[in-house]
C-alpha cells in the first residue's frame, strides 16, 4: 500500500461520556484530469495510486476505448491514447465471452482480499481485486468503488491476461453502471460483498454476467448466471416475498449459497433511474437517482452545489417523469468534477456555514439511529440522510447515491424555509470534501456521518465554518471540526480544540 492513500488528522474521539483527543488515519482524496488522445476528457475524484491503471481501465470499462496505445502520468495528469470505439456505430448489446467457472471457496478467497489493509484502518476506501487463473492476481484501492474496479480493469489490459479467465471483486455495490464495466471489459463474473441493484441484476443477466452479491463468511447470493459457480447444488422451492420497499426497491430473485447448497431468496433489490436535471430551460445533467422526492433532489441539487445564487432564488420546481424543471433568478457558472460516486462536486464552496448553532451527544445518537431507515435494513444498498430541525428528525429521504439523499433534505429544508442554521444533516456516507461542500453552500453547520471523512473533506469542513462529526456507532463518535459547537458533559474543554 502506498502511504500516499492515507494521512493522519486530529479529532476528538467521545465514548460513553469521555472526551479524548485522537491522531486518526483518514483518506487522501486528488481531483485527477484524465486526457484522451490530447483532449481533456474528465476530472474525477479520485485516490493517488495506481493512476496508470486507472487511466487504461477507465477508458476500457466505460466503452469508450477498444485499445489502449500507451498511458503516461505527469503529477494528477494522466494521458491516455486509445483506439476509440465510434460513437456513430449502430449500438449492439454486448456480451461476454463464455469464461470459466469458480469455486465457492474461491469466491470466499476473493471477498477475503478485499479486505485490505487501507480499508481496515480507515473504512474509508474501497477496494477492488482480479482474480485470474485461480488466485488473486492484484488488488486496488480507491476512495470511490468505480476508480477500483477502473484500476484492477486496467491492470489486467495493461499485463496483456484473457479477460475471460478473470473475475472482478469490489467492495461496492452493483448498479448497472458497475455492471457493464465487466461487460465492456468482457469480463464474466462480479463478486462483491454488497448488494446489487435490480437494474445492475438484469444488465448482469441479458450480457452474460455472473452477478454475485452479499458475500459474507460461509454464504454468497448468486443473481444471474449460476451456472459458472461449480458446486451450487441448488435446491428446489418458494422462496420467502421480498419485504416491500415501494418505489424504492423491487423484488429480486436468486440463489442463496449456504452450507454446501443453494436455496432460491427473493431480496428487495434498489431500483435506479437516469434522472435529467434542467435549470432554466437547459439540460443540467444526467444522474442514476432513486425515483422519489424529486423536487427536493433537484432545488437542493442546485443550492448546495452552488449553481443557485441562494434558496429564495429558487422560483419554481416541476417534475415530468424523470425529468425535473428548476426555474431560478439567480444562477452563477460553477467549475466542478466528478465525484467518486457519480456526484457533481464544485471546485470549492461558496458559502460559509454561520457561527451559532449546537448538538449534544443524545442528539447525535439519535441522527444515528434515523439514519438505520427500514429501507437501508431491507435492501442493503441504499443510502439514508435526514435533516434534523428543533430537537428532532423532521424529514429522511433515501437514494442509490449518499449525494443524493443529501440533496433531498436540503431541497426539503430550503422548500420549507427551515432556516439552515438551525439544522444538522445526518447522513450513511463517507464525507469527502464535495459532501462538505453541499452543507457549507446549504449554510447548514453540522453533519453527522455515520462513516469516515477524508482529509480534504475535513479541511473543507475547518474552513468553511462545518462541525464534521463521523464514526457515529453509540456509544461513540469522532470531531473532527468546529468541535465547541458539540455539547457534552466532560472534563476536556473541547472548544479548545484548533483543528487541522
Amino acid at each position: 500500500m502506498h502511504t500516499n492513500l492515507l494521512t493522519s488528522c486530529k479529532g476528538y474521539r467521545y465514548e460513553n461520556g469521555d472526551v479524548a483527543e485522537i491522531d486518526d488515519a483518514v483518506v487522501s482524496e486528488e481531483v485527477i484530469t484524465l486526457y484522451l488522445n490530447g483532449a481533456e476528457h474528465l476530472k474525477i475524484v479520485a485516490s493517488n495510486e495506481h493512476l496508470t491503471e486507472f487511466g487504461a481501465g477507465f477508458f476500457i470499462a466505460s466503452g469508450v476505448a477498444e485499445k489502449i496505445l500507451s498511458v503516461s502520468v505527469q503529477g494528477t495528469n494522466i494521458f491516455v491514447d486509445a483506439v476509440v470505439l465510434d460513437a456513430s456505430a449502430e449500438k449492439t448489446e454486448r456480451c461476454v465471452s463464455n469464461g470459466g467457472t469458480i469455486t465457492p471457496d474461491e469466491i470466499f478467497s476473493l471477498r477475503e482480499a478485499l479486505n485490505a489493509e487501507a480499508w481496515r484502518k480507515t473504512g474509508g476506501l474501497h477496494c477492488a481485486a482480479l482474480w485470474y487463473n485461480h488466485s488473486c492476481a492484484f488488488v486496488a484501492s480507491d476512495i470511490g468503488r468505480h476508480n477500483a474496479v477502473d484500476k484492477v480493469i486496467g491492470w489486467m489490459v495493461l499485463q496483456g491476461l484473457s479477460s475471460t479467465h478473470c473475475a472482478i471483486g469490489c467492495t461496492g455495490r452493483q448498479p448497472a453502471g458497475m455492471v457493464a464495466k465487466a461487460v465492456n471489459a468482457n469480463i464474466p463474473t462480479i463478486v462483491s460483498r454488497a448488494a446489487v441493484t435490480l437494474k445492475g441484476a438484469e444488465l448482469a443477466k441479458s450480457s452474460g454476467v455472473t452477478l454475485i452479491g452479499f458475500v459474507r463468511e460461509g454464504r454468497f447470493t448468486v443473481y444471474s448466471h449460476p451456472e459458472r459457480v461449480a458446486g451450487l447444488n441448488p435446491k428446489d422451492g418458494e422462496p420467502k416475498p421480498a419485504k416491500s420497499c415501494g418505489t424504492l426497491a423491487s423484488p429480486l430473485r436468486g440463489l442463496r449459497y449456504r452450507d454446501d447448497a443453494a436455496v432460491p431468496v427473493e431480496d428487495a433489490a434498489v431500483a435506479e433511474d437516469i434522472v435529467t436535471l434542467y435549470l432554466n430551460g437547459s439540460e443540467f445533467i444526467k444522474t442514476v437517482a432513486s425515483l422519489e422526492h424529486l423536487p427536493e433532489f433537484a432545488v437542493g441539487f442546485f443550492v448546495d452545489a452552488g449553481l443557485v445564487c441562494s434558496a429564495s432564488d429558487i422560483r419554481s420546481v416541476i417534475v415530468k417523469g424523470s425529468s425535473v424543471y428548476v426555474d431560478a433568478v439567480c444562477t452563477v457558472c460553477v467549475a466542478g468534477e466528478m465525484e467518486s460516486s457519480g456526484g457533481f462536486a464544485p471546485h470549492k464552496p461558496r458559502g460559509h456555514a454561520e457561527a451559532g448553532g449546537s448538538i449534544t451527544d443524545e442528539e447525535i445518537f439519535i441522527i444515528r439511529e434515523a439514519i438505520n431507515a427500514e429501507v437501508w435494513d431491507a435492501t442493503g444498498g441504499l443510502h439514508c440522510a435526514v435533516l434534523f430541525h428543533d430537537h428532532r428528525v423532521v424529514f429522511l429521504a433515501s437514494d442509490i447515491g449518499r449525494h443524493n439523499a443529501v440533496d433531498k433534505v436540503i431541497g426539503y429544508m430550503i422548500l420549507h424555509n427551515i432556516p439552515p442554521t438551525e439544522c444538522a444533516i445526518g447522513s450513511t456516507g463517507r464525507q469527502p470534501a464535495g459532501m462538505v461542500t453541499k452543507a457549507a453552500n446549504a449554510g447548514v453547520p453540522i453533519i453527522v456521518s455515520r462513516a469516515a471523512a477524508t482529509e480534504k473533506g475535513i479541511r473543507t469542513a475547518q474552513t468553511f465554518g462545518v462541525t464534521l462529526i463521523c464514526f457515529v456507532r453509540p456509544p461513540r463518535f469522532t470531531i473532527y471540526t468546529h468541535p465547541e459547537r458539540v455539547v457534552v458533559k466532560s472534563a476536556l474543554p473541547i472548544n479548545s480544540f484548533t483543528g487541522n
